[in-house]
C-alpha cells in the first residue's frame, strides 16, 4: 500500500512540473505596451521575472532568436497613475501584470525609476549580447505607448477546441496539424477551417460566416455557396425545367407557355407541377417571342402549399362553434329569466287576492 502511494505521489510530483514548467516568445514586431500584452493572449502574458532561473531561460530565448539589434523588450512591470515610486520596495511601486505581485529575487532596476506620480509608466527589460549570449542589463521605464519589440510567458499548450458544427457532417484533421480541419456535409458539400491564435475556428475566406451553421440545409429552393451561405437555385440553368420559356424567381421558377388552356407545358420536364394554376391575361414583363394579343399566357409555379387553404377553413370553422355556444347560452338565459318571472307574478298574486286572483292572471296571460 506505502508503495503504490509512494509511486502516485512522484506521478503527481511530475505532473505538477509539467504543468508549471513556461516557455517563452520572443516578438520582434514593435507595439505598445497594452497592444503587446493583448497579443500574448489567450494563455499567455507579459512575462515576469520572479527569479535568476527565469532570468536566464528569458535571456537564452532572446540569444536564440539570432537577433542582435533590439536591446529593448516589454516585460510585465508597471505602475499606475497616481502611484508614486517606493523606494523601499523590491519593484520600488511597480508590480507585474500578470499576478499584482510587487516582489522579485533579481535587480530589476538598470537606473532609479523617474519619480513621478501624474503618468502611466511601464518597463522595458534591457539587454546587451555579447560573443556567448545575452546579457540583461537591468530595466528602465518607459511610457506606455511606446512601441518595442515584447517577450510572451505561457504555462501551457494551447488546443484548439473541437469546431462545433451542426447537422451531419464528418471532420477531417490532418496528421501534425491541429490548426486545421475541413468539414464535409452530409449534402457534400466541403468547407475548410482554421484556428486562430485566439482559439476561435473561422472559415478559410470569410471569417464572418457562422461555422455552426455550415452542414444544415437551406429552405426549398436555396443552397448553400463555398463561404456557407444560402443563395438561390437557378433552375433554369441547371436543367431543362420548361419546354418553352423558363423564368427564374427567388427560391423557385416559373413555367411561361403560349398554348394549352390548362396553363401547363406540355413535354414540360416539370409538367406535373401545381396544375389549375390561374391564367395571366395580360403579362406585363414577357419574351417577345409570347405575344399578348395573339394568345393567352399561362404560368406554372414550382411550389403550392395546401395549407394555405385548410388553415383558414379550420379557423373559421372554430370561429363558428364558439358563436354557436354563445348564442346557445343566451337563448337559455332569456328562457330561464321568463321562467323565473311568470313564477314570480304567481306568487305574488296568490299572496295578494288569494286563488280568484290566481286564475285573473292565468286568464290575463292565455289573453
Amino acid at each position: 500500500m506505502e508503495l503504490w502511494t509512494g509511486l502516485y505521489l512522484v506521478s503527481f510530483i511530475n505532473m505538477a512540473r509539467c504543468l508549471l514548467e513556461s516557455s517563452y516568445t520572443v516578438h520582434l514586431n514593435k507595439l505598445s505596451f497594452d497592444k503587446a500584452q493583448n497579443y500574448c493572449k489567450p494563455g499567455g502574458f507579459l512575462t515576469n521575472i520572479p527569479n535568476k532561473k527565469e532570468m536566464d531561460k528569458i535571456l537564452k530565448t532572446i540569444w536564440d532568436t539570432n537577433s542582435k539589434t533590439n536591446k529593448s523588450f516589454w516585460i510585465g512591470l508597471k505602475i499606475d497613475k497616481g502611484v508614486c515610486v517606493q523606494t523601499h520596495l523590491p519593484l520600488q511601486g511597480f508590480y507585474w501584470t500578470v499576478d499584482n505581485s510587487t516582489q522579485s529575487d533579481v535587480k530589476i532596476w538598470k537606473a532609479q525609476p523617474t519619480t513621478t506620480c501624474s503618468t502611466l509608466r511601464c518597463g522595458l527589460l534591457s539587454v546587451e549580447y555579447s560573443d556567448s549570449g545575452a546579457k540583461s542589463n537591468g530595466s528602465e521605464d518607459v511610457s506606455c505607448k511606446q512601441e518595442h519589440p515584447f517577450i510572451c510567458k505561457r504555462n501551457v499548450k494551447l488546443v484548439c477546441p473541437r469546431p462545433e458544427i451542426l447537422g451531419q457532417h464528418d471532420m477531417i484533421e490532418p496528421l501534425n496539424d491541429p490548426y486545421t480541419r475541413q468539414i464535409v456535409c452530409q449534402s457534400g458539400a466541403r468547407f475548410n477551417l482554421t484556428c486562430s491564435k485566439d482559439l476561435v475556428w473561422t472559415l478559410v475566406g470569410d471569417k464572418n460566416v457562422d461555422i455552426s451553421q455550415l452542414c444544415l440545409e437551406c429552405k426549398r429552393g436555396y443552397r448553400r455557396d463555398a463561404s456557407g451561405n444560402c443563395v438561390d437555385v437557378d433552375e433554369c440553368k441547371e436543367s431543362n425545367t420548361c419546354q418553352e420559356q423558363c423564368l427564374n424567381t427567388e427560391g423557385s421558377y416559373k413555367c411561361i407557355c403560349s398554348h394549352n388552356d390548362d396553363g401547363i407545358c406540355n413535354g414540360s420536364a416539370n409538367s406535373n407541377i401545381n396544375r389549375g394554376k390561374p391564367v395571366l391575361t395580360q403579362p406585363t414583363s414577357l419574351p417577345d417571342v409570347v405575344r399578348m394579343n395573339e394568345t393567352v399566357v399561362h404560368t406554372d409555379e414550382s411550389v403550392g402549399d395546401i395549407s394555405n387553404i385548410i388553415v383558414p377553413v379550420i379557423i373559421a370553422l372554430l370561429i363558428f362553434i364558439v358563436l354557436l355556444v354563445i348564442v346557445a347560452a343566451i337563448v337559455k338565459g332569456c328562457l330561464r329569466r321568463r321562467s323565473n318571472k311568470q313564477a314570480r307574478r304567481k306568487a305574488e298574486a296568490v299572496a295578494l287576492n288569494g286563488s280568484s286572483s290566481m286564475e285573473k292572471v292565468n286568464e290575463k296571460e292565455e289573453t
